[in-house]
């Protein structure tokens, strides 16, 4: 048969998903969401063969689709098809091989193939980051010998030459007293260091999460090995950070600390007794998850509090006026929880990672807060306080003396980093400072208007490659030179190279402080390991995927979330709001809890991932009390949003007057909210074309113009 585009066009429609996996599954897959070599008990390529019936569609055997359409997907494996064809055609036209050259050939062949599967087996492995979550252990687990709380104990083995004697990147250390011995005891020590319980704590905090440095227990935030801290004064542990920190920073590994979630709370008890400025701090991405209402019952209703929504360089825009309508949607959830009696004094929606809208948030704390008192960074978990508090540092809103002394918060995608409160000294708002940092903005405003006016023209009438996030710039119109000579203070430049509060310059001044996250219960992500978590947590602007539903269909968000099509006069579509590591796939609602029993734990669902002992603990999807009902408002616009905890949004949108029911599905059933309404409502009219023969929509244009 003629390698004609209707000739394959013909045969692959009879059978689109079966014929794709069947070359995929024979190839292997290149499209690993980890980027990692998957190692998984349950063997997909069977089970595929299995139950490949019963899959309607999935976005991670059909991704190209998604991506380039349907034909312009097979007229890339056309010619595929034809450089095949034709190569095969010149190898027999060569003669064969001499028997030595075969073997030099092969042996060439088997050493790059080792290489690569060398490649592919370094992987850098992460662990736990707390065990505030208790999770039940099978028997023969427990009947395992116990860990000693003097060692803390590592999720999975990786290679421990990378970190050997990771002390000596520490100034203080003494490499010469490291343990010759091999023994396992002497292995454990020049890695780890040994505790001292005999030792005292100190009263210094580390300068990456706060907690108080010591060297009594590893299981305990802000240890030290006693390697370390023994014989150190107080100025020279002020320069030092603890082992938690120093792995999450050098080498991305999390070390399992025991922090109650009682204990947050009780930190900031110190809230109420002091004349301060609240800013709490909202993830766009997960509100009303990420929307901690308790805070209302530790400051009271009088105190001034900031909305800090942050994360909005993530959100793709819909439409002119979107920000406006995020704010709306933000501030409609608020109304509905305690913070509608508190005293709210500004809603500033913001990027901590790319620095937008930053500066306005500045100059409304100076304007409305001037110098009246202390600033709390307050939240739930994950929700960016400490890259805000960084953002903050590098600002305008530290005293410029302070800048290159304070220690940067460690910041990760693990929950609940900062352990005790970090702060800096904040600027005094002077009536020249005020005046200086006007000229700066007014300056910068123009050059980037300027800026997004050439941008925006580039972009006009091509298609661009990455859709743009919002973005924005923080400076500093000071320094401390400067500042020191205009409030005529007689040391110029200080010669401190840590904090010192007691020093003339900081003793009077006011601070900002960045303050533990507080674990919310509708919060899925301490259920979460740190390879599930690094794919779960979007890092780039998101895309939103469009699916066309009718009734009975189901439709699974990685192995986290499950929504279900229970009623519909017409069919529906649904737009998901997800990372993009996360597998779209669609099932028969009859035939979900199959699919899911049998695919959880396989690349088809990605997370949970692991071995059977952590897909024995993993918690079953439990189902939303009641089903959530939706009046359709048209085919361009979304009625409503389904919220699945930190996982995703689902954005419904129905025929005017249709009635749509869904249920959804989350581990444990938490997170689980109705959004009235829709935070990005025109989101629909981003989706491309259908993709032939199945439920999903290509990912369409993005939406290109100002940000109000």
């Amino acid at each position: 048969m003629l390698y004609t585009s209707r000739n394959i066009l013909r045969l692959c429609r009879k059978n689109n998903i079966a014929r794709y996996s069947q070359n995929l599954l024979a190839n292997g897959s290149n499209n690993d969401l980890n980027g990692q070599k998957q190692q998984n008990h349950k063997d997909f390529k069977s089970l595929f063969q299995q139950h490949k019936d019963k899959i309607v569609f999935s976005s991670y055997l059909e991704q190209e689709k998604i991506q380039l359409g349907h034909y312009k997907y097979y007229l890339k494996h056309i010619k595929k098809a034809k450089v095949s064809r034709a190569k095969s055609f010149q190898d027999k036209k060569l003669p064969p091989l001499p028997v030595a050259l075969q073997y030099y050939v092969d042996e060439d062949r088997l050493i790059k193939e080792d290489v690569e599967e060398t490649k592919e087996s370094e992987q850098v492995f992460h662990l736990p980051f707390s065990n505030t979550t208790q999770v039940e252990v099978d028997d023969k687990i427990a009947d395992d010998p116990p860990v000693t709380p003097s060692e803390p104990e590592l999720d999975v083995e990786f290679d421990k030459s990378n970190i050997t004697s990771w002390m000596t990147n520490y100034e203080y250390f003494d490499d010469t007293k490291l343990v010759e011995e091999e023994t396992l005891e002497a292995e454990w020590c020049n890695q780890y260091g040994t505790p001292d319980p005999s030792v005292g704590i100190s009263n210094v905090p580390c300068g990456g999460c706060g907690a108080l440095l010591h060297c009594n227990d590893p299981a305990i935030p802000g240890y030290l090995p006693s390697e370390l801290f023994q014989d150190r004064n107080i100025e020279e542990l002020k320069t030092m950070v603890c082992q938690r920190c120093h792995f999450l920073k050098e080498y991305n590994i999390a070390l399992d600390v025991s922090v109650e979630p009682e204990e947050y709370e009780k930190l900031l008890q110190s809230i109420r007794k002091i004349k301060s400025l609240v800013l709490l701090i909202v993830d766009l991405l997960d509100f009303p998850c990420s929307i901690w209402p308790g805070i209302v019952d530790i400051i009271g209703t009088d105190r001034p509090l900031i909305i800090v929504a942050n994360k909005v360089d993530l959100l793709p825009g819909d439409s002119e006026g979107y920000l406006k309508r995020i704010r709306q949607s933000l501030m409609t959830e608020i109304n509905k929880t305690k913070l509608k009696d508190a005293n709210i004094k500004y809603v500033a929606l913001v990027s901590a990672k790319t620095g937008y809208g930053v500066e306005e948030l500045i100059s409304t704390m100076f304007r409305q807060w001037q110098y009246r008192g202390d600033v709390f960074l307050v939240g739930c978990t994950n929700v960016g306080k400490s890259s805000l508090f960084n953002a903050l540092l590098q600002s305008d809103y530290c005293k410029a003396q302070a800048v290159d002394i304070v220690q940067r918060a460690t910041v990760s995608r693990w929950p609940g980093t900062t352990l005790n409160l970090l702060k800096f000294p904040i600027n005094r708002p002077c009536g020249w400072k005020i005046r200086e940092r006007s000229r700066r903005l007014a300056t910068e405003r123009m050059l980037l208007k300027t800026e997004r006016k050439i941008r925006k023209e580039h972009i006009q009438g091509r298609t661009a490659a990455d859709p743009p996030s919002l973005m924005g710039y923080i400076g500093r119109t000071f320094t401390d030179l400067q500042v020191n000579e205009n409030e005529n203070i007689a040391n110029k430049r200080l010669k401190l190279k840590v904090l010192d509060e007691k020093h003339e310059v900081f003793r009077k001044s006011k601070w900002l402080y960045d303050t533990p996250g507080v674990i919310h219960p509708d919060q899925v992500l301490s259920l979460l390991s740190t390879e599930e978590l690094l794919l779960t947590l979007p890092k780039k602007l998101i895309r939103p995927q469009t699916y066309y539903l009718r009734q009975g269909s189901t439709i699974f968000i990685a192995g986290l979330a499950r929504v279900d099509v229970v009623e519909c006069g017409e069919a529906c579509r649904l737009t998901i709001f997800c990372s993009e590591n996360l597998p779209i796939t669609v099932v028969k609602t009859e035939d979900a809890e199959n699919v899911y029993d049998e695919f959880v734990g396989t690349e088809l669902f990605a997370v949970p991932s692991g071995d059977e002992t952590r897909l024995r603990n993993w918690p079953k999807l439990e189902k939303c009390k009641e089903d959530m009902e939706f009046t359709g408002e048209g085919p361009k616009l979304c009625c409503g949003d389904v919220v699945l905890s930190s996982i995703a949004w689902v954005s419904v949108t129905a025929k005017t007057k249709d009635t749509c029911k869904l249920a959804a599905w989350t581990p444990e059933g938490r997170g689980i909210h109705k959004r009235y309404p829709s935070l990005l409502p025109y989101s629909v009219n981003l989706k491309g074309k259908r993709v032939h023969d199945t439920p999903a929509y290509m990912l369409g244009k993005f939406y290109v113009g100002d940000e109000d």
